[in-house]
């Protein structure tokens, strides 16, 4: 299962001494950087479920503390959480926070329930995983996966509308976390990215040759 990420600036109110750290990782009805909107509500479901986890740039395998409290307030996604200062991660992540050199946090979820409006994304249910402290607003790794799951629409498109392929990028990309514009304008450029002899081409091949075009 293919996790999508978003982030968003950590807006920290505290980060103590302990290394306790709070803000918001979401916030509701604003367009973010990858041109969706986040509705109220969105959470509440996945946060009966399961505890998201804290990680270090959505690395699985590098926790660097827990959330003690995760919900939804008026104004978005609020979360408090202890850094493990007695890790080597923990601790340098505090470090970093502290210091101001660092201050995002991305999310890893999955949409359940979303609907278009205009150019935007309404997100009206999502499962969430994790919330990780990031340095980048953007995973572009999280970029070229996403590109795969295209392959689909690229076979099916057999005459010289590309109108279904574009759609299919544009929407993987942002998925991904591009901002909306620039998504848009990449995925123009798919037709030529992978030309007459691409279109057949498996999932692999069709990441490729699109990532060598947007040069991700």
């Amino acid at each position: 299962m293919q996790l999508e990420t978003k982030f968003a600036s950590l807006e920290a109110e505290a980060v103590s001494d302990e290394g306790v750290i709070s803000g918001y990782a979401s916030r509701f009805n604003i367009i973010d950087q990858g041109g969706d909107i986040v509705l109220p509500g969105a959470y509440q479901d996945s946060l009966t479920k399961r505890h998201p986890l804290m990680l270090w740039s959505h690395y699985t395998d590098t926790p660097i503390g827990k959330w003690t409290d995760i919900k939804e307030d008026e104004n978005g996604l609020r979360v408090t959480g202890q850094l493990a200062l007695s890790t080597v991660k923990g601790r340098e992540t505090f470090d970093l926070l502290k210091m101001g050199a660092i201050s995002g946090l991305s999310i890893g979820y999955r949409t359940i329930k979303a609907d278009r409006k205009g150019n935007a994304r309404e997100l009206k249910q999502v499962e969430l995983f994790e919330v990780s402290v990031v340095p980048f607003p953007m995973q572009i790794e999280a970029g070229v996966d996403a590109v795969k799951s295209v392959n689909d629409v690229i076979q099916a498109t057999k005459s010289g509308d590309f109108v279904p392929l574009k759609r299919a990028v544009e929407d993987a990309l942002r998925d991904a976390g591009f901002p909306a514009w620039l998504a848009k304008a990449q995925a123009a450029l798919a037709p030529q990215a992978l030309g007459d002899g691409q279109r057949d081409a498996s999932a692999s091949e069709t990441a490729k040759a699109i990532s060598r075009a947007f040069k991700l």
